[in-house]
Protein backbone atom coordinates (compact mmCIF):
# COMPACT_ATOMS: atom_id res chain seq x y z
CA UNK A 1 0.00 0.00 0.00
CA UNK A 2 1.35 3.41 -0.98
CA UNK A 3 1.82 5.85 1.89
CA UNK A 4 0.66 9.41 1.45
CA UNK A 5 1.83 12.30 3.61
CA UNK A 6 -0.60 13.48 6.26
CA UNK A 7 -2.60 16.56 5.25
CA UNK A 8 -0.46 18.73 7.52
CA UNK A 9 2.61 17.64 5.57
CA UNK A 10 1.06 18.50 2.21
CA UNK A 11 -0.56 21.82 3.07
CA UNK A 12 2.46 24.10 2.54
CA UNK A 13 3.29 22.95 -1.02
CA UNK A 14 -0.43 23.03 -1.81
CA UNK A 15 -0.78 26.62 -0.57
CA UNK A 16 2.33 27.74 -2.49
CA UNK A 17 0.96 26.18 -5.69
CA UNK A 18 -2.40 27.87 -5.19
CA UNK A 19 -1.44 31.27 -3.77
CA UNK A 20 2.08 31.83 -5.06
CA UNK A 21 5.60 31.24 -3.78
CA UNK A 22 5.51 34.04 -1.17
CA UNK A 23 2.13 33.11 0.31
CA UNK A 24 3.69 31.56 3.42
CA UNK A 25 6.16 34.38 4.14
CA UNK A 26 4.08 36.01 6.92
CA UNK A 27 3.72 32.80 8.95
CA UNK A 28 5.27 32.77 12.40
CA UNK A 29 6.15 29.57 14.26
CA UNK A 30 2.82 29.74 16.10
CA UNK A 31 0.93 30.30 12.83
CA UNK A 32 2.68 27.31 11.28
CA UNK A 33 1.78 24.98 14.14
CA UNK A 34 -1.80 26.23 14.27
CA UNK A 35 -2.22 25.83 10.50
CA UNK A 36 -0.90 22.26 10.61
CA UNK A 37 -3.30 21.47 13.47
CA UNK A 38 -6.22 23.10 11.64
CA UNK A 39 -5.60 20.95 8.56
CA UNK A 40 -5.53 17.75 10.62
CA UNK A 41 -8.76 18.75 12.39
CA UNK A 42 -10.49 19.39 9.05
CA UNK A 43 -9.27 16.01 7.80
CA UNK A 44 -10.87 14.40 10.86
CA UNK A 45 -14.07 16.42 10.40
CA UNK A 46 -14.29 15.43 6.72
CA UNK A 47 -14.14 11.75 7.68
CA UNK A 48 -16.46 11.59 10.67
CA UNK A 49 -18.35 14.85 10.98
CA UNK A 50 -19.10 14.78 14.72
CA UNK A 51 -21.15 17.95 14.60
CA UNK A 52 -19.50 20.86 16.33
CA UNK A 53 -16.68 19.16 18.24
CA UNK A 54 -14.03 19.24 15.48
CA UNK A 55 -15.27 22.61 14.26
CA UNK A 56 -14.84 24.10 17.72
CA UNK A 57 -11.28 22.81 17.80
CA UNK A 58 -10.73 24.19 14.28
CA UNK A 59 -11.95 27.61 15.43
CA UNK A 60 -9.72 27.52 18.50
CA UNK A 61 -6.52 26.77 16.58
CA UNK A 62 -7.31 29.22 13.76
CA UNK A 63 -7.83 31.95 16.36
CA UNK A 64 -4.26 31.27 17.55
CA UNK A 65 -3.06 32.52 14.16
CA UNK A 66 -2.41 36.16 13.33
CA UNK A 67 -5.49 37.72 11.69
CA UNK A 68 -3.35 38.39 8.61
CA UNK A 69 -2.59 34.67 8.12
CA UNK A 70 -6.00 33.12 8.89
CA UNK A 71 -6.91 33.12 5.21
CA UNK A 72 -4.38 30.31 4.78
CA UNK A 73 -6.45 28.10 7.10
CA UNK A 74 -9.56 29.09 5.12
CA UNK A 75 -7.96 28.00 1.84
CA UNK A 76 -6.53 24.81 3.35
CA UNK A 77 -10.08 23.52 3.90
CA UNK A 78 -10.30 23.07 0.12
CA UNK A 79 -7.18 20.90 0.10
CA UNK A 80 -8.89 18.37 2.35
CA UNK A 81 -12.51 18.83 1.26
CA UNK A 82 -13.67 20.99 -1.68
CA UNK A 83 -13.66 24.62 -2.76
CA UNK A 84 -17.26 25.27 -1.71
CA UNK A 85 -16.65 23.77 1.72
CA UNK A 86 -14.34 26.60 2.77
CA UNK A 87 -17.14 29.08 3.41
CA UNK A 88 -19.43 26.44 4.94
CA UNK A 89 -16.80 25.18 7.40
CA UNK A 90 -15.68 28.71 8.25
CA UNK A 91 -19.25 29.75 9.07
CA UNK A 92 -20.11 26.58 11.01
CA UNK A 93 -16.96 27.03 13.07
CA UNK A 94 -18.11 30.53 14.00
CA UNK A 95 -14.99 32.20 12.67
CA UNK A 96 -15.03 35.93 11.86
CA UNK A 97 -15.44 37.04 8.26
CA UNK A 98 -12.17 37.42 6.41
CA UNK A 99 -13.21 40.23 4.09
CA UNK A 100 -11.75 40.04 0.61
CA UNK A 101 -9.96 36.73 0.06
CA UNK A 102 -7.76 36.10 -2.97
CA UNK A 103 -8.77 33.28 -5.27
CA UNK A 104 -6.57 30.21 -5.41
CA UNK A 105 -4.96 29.38 -8.75
CA UNK A 106 -6.85 26.13 -9.18
CA UNK A 107 -10.26 26.98 -7.76
CA UNK A 108 -13.09 27.68 -10.20
CA UNK A 109 -12.40 31.12 -11.65
CA UNK A 110 -8.84 31.08 -10.38
CA UNK A 111 -7.27 30.50 -13.78
CA UNK A 112 -7.16 34.28 -14.38
CA UNK A 113 -4.91 34.61 -11.32
CA UNK A 114 -2.71 31.73 -12.53
CA UNK A 115 -2.21 33.50 -15.87
CA UNK A 116 -1.10 36.67 -14.06
CA UNK A 117 1.65 34.93 -12.05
Amino acid sequence: MKKFPPPSGAVFPWLRANLGPRALAPLTGTDTRALRAAVEIIALYSQIGLGGAPLGAFRDVVMCMQPSTRHLAYHSVAMVMDWEDRQIVWGLAGLPELGTVAKCNFEPGGSERRAAL
